[in-house]
């Protein structure tokens, strides 16, 4: 949908609030193509999109909670000139040149489906190790610190479920503007399961157009993909 569209269906919408007092009109079904549900979306989607910046550095600032995104999940390199993420000079071994992923790799969250990779008090977070009597190794929590080191700046991390269900609040088309070729798949959050006395399953949230934005339990062993953060650095104007 271009500017001016999105600015028509706006200024309507307004004016009915205003004009539309006191008076019943028709139920309206659709607007420019859109179904009422659909239109609530994209609404939804450019009100919250006004608080996430594209830095065009590989990163996106969340303006409203002080935090920087990887525009690109693990695995994928960030092309600067297309500003985009698919720079990597093919997929996975098994899928090379891969047009879907852009070269994304899955983690698993621990190497043990125990309580070794995460604290056992609440929130259940992901850490190095938990001293548990397993040692934890957690592919996820590694993929994001390693980061640290290559562009200096401290904490990264993976996101807690609550971070990654914002960025879907848009719908799907508001999640690609700033976060292009995002896998249509799980993503893992940080946290463990409260009441998962074993401690074997931790919570992702799924990016797929089915059960986009909802939260789904997987064991830990297993892998998918990750989309790293850190807190926004203050700068000196």
């Amino acid at each position: 949908m271009n500017n001016l569209k999105l600015k028509t269906i706006i200024l309507l919408i307004a004016s009915a609030g205003i004009f539309g007092i006191g008076c019943e009109a028709p139920k309206e079904k659709d607007t420019f193509g859109l179904g009422d549900e659909e239109l609530s979306t994209v609404l939804t989607g450019v009100l919250l999109n006004t608080n996430f910046v594209d830095l065009r550095d590989g990163t996106v600032l969340d303006k409203a909670q002080s935090l920087i995104w990887r525009k690109c999940s693990q695995g994928q390199v960030y092309r600067s000139n297309e500003n985009d993420c698919r720079g990597a000079v093919s997929g996975t071994l098994f899928t090379p040149n891969d047009q879907v992923l852009w070269g994304a790799s899955r983690f698993a969250y621990c190497n043990t489906n125990t309580w070794s990779c995460n604290t056992r008090t609440l929130p259940l977070t992901l850490l190095a190790n938990a001293g548990f009597i397993t040692t934890g190794f957690s592919e996820a929590l590694n993929t994001c610190a390693a980061l640290n080191d290559a562009n200096g700046f401290p904490g990264w991390r993976v996101p807690n479920p609550f971070e990654l269900q914002k960025l879907t609040l848009g719908g799907r088309t508001g999640l690609l503007a700033n976060f292009p070729d995002t896998v249509e798949s799980l993503y893992w959050s940080s946290w463990s399961v409260q009441d998962d006395t074993t401690g074997e399953i931790a919570i992702t949230v799924n990016f797929d157009r089915e059960s986009f934005g909802e939260e789904k339990t997987v064991q830990k062993i297993e892998k998918t993909y990750v989309r790293c953060i850190r807190p926004a650095v203050a700068t000196s104007n």
